[in-house]
């Protein structure tokens, strides 16, 4: 069961990864229709959601029962 939840916290993981990259990468791109700050807005709190869904499934699996 545990292996069934990491597997669906990764891949929740995944999509928010590629959310969270297609708001970001606006950031070095040539050209910009919005702020900085508006791609950092809604960028960076989708890769941060992503890291921890990633921690939370290493942390599912390594839990020793």
């Amino acid at each position: 069961m545990r292996v069934i939840g990491a597997a669906i916290l990764l891949l929740v993981a995944a999509a928010c990864g590629l959310m969270a990259f297609g708001a970001l990468q606006n950031l070095w791109a040539d050209y910009q229709d919005s702020t900085t700050a508006t791609y950092l807005i809604i960028g960076l709190p989708l890769l941060a959601f992503s890291i921890a869904l990633v921690a939370l499934a290493v942390r599912l699996l390594w839990r020793r029962t």
